[in-house]
């Protein structure tokens, strides 16, 4: 991902995390909350 910062640029890789659906935590304007559970390599 190209970013740039005050006039200075550069590249940056972002770390990918593997996550799945847990337990559900409470609701916002009817839509079920699910809290995240970061799953092993």
């Amino acid at each position: 991902m190209k970013l740039s910062y005050r006039g200075v640029k550069y590249q940056t890789e972002l770390p990918t995390v593997a996550t799945s659906a847990g337990d559900v935590i409470g609701k916002y304007r009817g839509v079920e909350l699910r809290e995240q559970v970061q799953t092993a390599h």
